[in-house]
C-alpha cells in the first residue's frame, strides 16, 4: 500500500480550493485541521489498489468536500458502501463524488426520519462520529438497537456506543477503532440554527442542502500538495534520458581509469 499521507502537510483547506460561495466556517467545513488522522484510516483501508497520483486526488478531492460543506464521516462512510464514490475521489472528480454522496445520506436521512427515533438519540450517535449512513444500517442490523433508541436513556445508548464503533471497525472501517477521531469530525450544528437546540434533521439537512448549491471547482495542481509531490516524484521524460545515460557512461569511464591507475602503481 502507498503511504502518502505522512508527507502531506497541513491538511487545511487552502483558499484557492475555488468552492463557490462564501467560505465555510470552520465548524461547518468539519474542522480541516483534524483531517489528516481520518484521511490516514481512508488511505490505509482504501488504499491497496491505488497509484500515489490517485491517492493525491482522493486526499485533494476529499478536501474539497469538507470544504463545500459535507460533514467528513458522511464521506468516508459513503467511501466505504459505495464504490463510485471512492472511483470519483481517485480519479479527480469531486463534483462528481459530491452528487452521489448527497443522494446517499438524504436517502439514509429519510429513512431516519421514517423510524421514528428520537432526534435527541440520533444527534448523540452523530456527535460521537457516527455517519447518517452508518446509523441508518445499524438500525436495520443489529439487533434490538432500534428498541433502546426509542427508549429515552440517554446513559443505556452511551453504554452502547463503544460496540457499535467496534461492529464498524471488525467490518473494516479503521477509524471506527479511534472513535475520538470520529468524534471530534461529528458535529452536524449550523451555524445561525440555534445550535445543539435546533432540530437534528433540520440541521443535517440544512448542511447537506448547502453543500448541494456549492459547486466545486476541478483539483488543482498548484493549490494541493499531494499532486505537487506526485510531480515531484514522477521519473524523468523520455527525451530527458539519453542525457541521463549519457552522464552515467561519462562517469562509469572516469571511474574505470581511475581504477586502471591506481591498479598499475600497485605493479
Amino acid at each position: 500500500m502507498i503511504e502518502l499521507i505522512d508527507n502531506v502537510g497541513d491538511p487545511q483547506i487552502t483558499p484557492t480550493a475555488r468552492i463557490n460561495g462564501d467560505d465555510m466556517s470552520s465548524a461547518v467545513a468539519g474542522g480541516g485541521q483534524r483531517l489528516q488522522p481520518i484521511l490516514s484510516k481512508l488511505v490505509q483501508d482504501l488504499g491497496s489498489y491505488s497509484s500515489p497520483h490517485q491517492i493525491a486526488l482522493l486526499l485533494a478531492s476529499f478536501r474539497l468536500m469538507v470544504g463545500a460543506g459535507l460533514p467528513a464521516v458522511d464521506i468516508a462512510d459513503s467511501m466505504y458502501s459505495n464504490p463510485a464514490v471512492l472511483d470519483a475521489l481517485r480519479d479527480g472528480n469531486p463534483e462528481l463524488a459530491k452528487q452521489a454522496v448527497i443522494s446517499q445520506v438524504s436517502q439514509a436521512l429519510a429513512d431516519l426520519r421514517a423510524s421514528g427515533v428520537p432526534e435527541a438519540n440520533l444527534q448523540t450517535l452523530s456527535q460521537s462520529g457516527f455517519a447518517a449512513g452508518e446509523i441508518s444500517s445499524a438500525l436495520r442490523t443489529v439487533p434490538n438497537l432500534r428498541e433502546a433508541l426509542m427508549q429515552s436513556d440517554p446513559s443505556q445508548l452511551k453504554r452502547m456506543l463503544p460496540t457499535l464503533h467496534e461492529m464498524f471497525r471488525d467490518d473494516g472501517r479503521s477509524a471506527h477503532g479511534e472513535p475520538s477521531i470520529l468524534s471530534a469530525l461529528g458535529e452536524r450544528m449550523v451555524p445561525g440554527m440555534g445550535g445543539a437546540q435546533g432540530p437534528w434533521f433540520d440541521q443535517y439537512m440544512c448542511r447537506i442542502r448547502t453543500a448541494q448549491r456549492r459547486s466545486i471547482g476541478a483539483v488543482s495542481q498548484e493549490d494541493l500538495p499531494e499532486l505537487m509531490l506526485w510531480t515531484a516524484t514522477q521519473s524523468v521524460p523520455v527525451d530527458e534520458r539519453p542525457a541521463s545515460l549519457s552522464s552515467w557512461v561519462i562517469v562509469a569511464i572516469v571511474g574505470l581509469a581511475v581504477l586502471l591507475m591506481i591498479v598499475s602503481r600497485c605493479y
